[in-house]
């Protein structure tokens, strides 16, 4: 009887997170449109053709194909060609535009989306089905800071990941608690802060306008 009453509660205040949440979405709508101040991304297709190619060279490096040990530096408006291609087929979230910024040794990630591409973690997709279309097709602006974190294997079979150490999440011009960004994602969320990389990288550097990846 315990156990069951505990159940009990547990599931009414999980509901009740999910209605708190579901009510910031609707409270900060107004907010959520509204833009950040954004500057606008310059790149070239050249940019993005750059991007790959330097991003191929650490899978040489990883394959052995490759002897090379200086730093692989990516500039801003090649990290920008390269994820407006290649974010959407990487995590299914699509973003028009999408900034990305290196500065003060952080990445900041600018972008519009719909709020329905956002609530993707359960129980959202259950719950969508009862909310205006109007409200799901919204376009909402989200912004991100954090810092890059190579998180090394603790095993010599185990894989390298790169993980984004998010400090700041807002919607629109309103700041709001990073807890809410993994309820909404769930699992693309995953995806998308956390990624494997090559073993060989040992560690990503943010500076002004640029970014050092150095391997071993």
């Amino acid at each position: 009887m315990r156990l069951g009453c505990f159940g009990c509660l547990i599931f009414v205040v999980a509901i009740l997170v999910v209605v708190v949440a579901a009510a910031g979405f609707f409270f900060l709508s107004g907010n959520m449109a509204t833009a950040p101040d954004v500057q606008p991304s310059r790149f070239t297709r050249s940019d993005g053709f750059s991007a790959q190619r330097k991003l191929y060279e650490l899978v040489l490096r990883e394959s052995g194909r490759s002897t090379r040990t200086d730093p692989v530096i990516l500039s801003e408006a090649e990290v920008n060609a390269f994820l407006s291609n290649h974010l959407e087929e990487a995590a299914g979230l699509p973003f028009s535009p999408l900034v990305v910024r290196f500065t003060g040794g952080q990445l900041e990630v600018k972008g519009q989306t719909v709020l329905r591409h956002l609530l993707q973690g359960p129980p959202f997709p259950q719950f969508m089905r009862y909310l205006p279309a109007e409200k799901l097709d919204q376009p909402v602006w989200v912004t991100l800071r954090g810092r890059f974190v190579v998180e090394r294997p603790r095993s010599t079979t185990g894989r390298t990941y790169a993980r984004m150490d998010v400090s700041e999440f807002a919607l629109g011009r309103q700041p709001v608690g990073r807890w809410l960004l993994w309820l909404m994602l769930g699992q693309t969320g995953s995806r998308l802060l956390r990624f494997q990389i090559p073993a060989v990288v040992d560690s990503v550097q943010i500076e002004d306008r640029r970014t050092i990846i150095r391997t071993q």
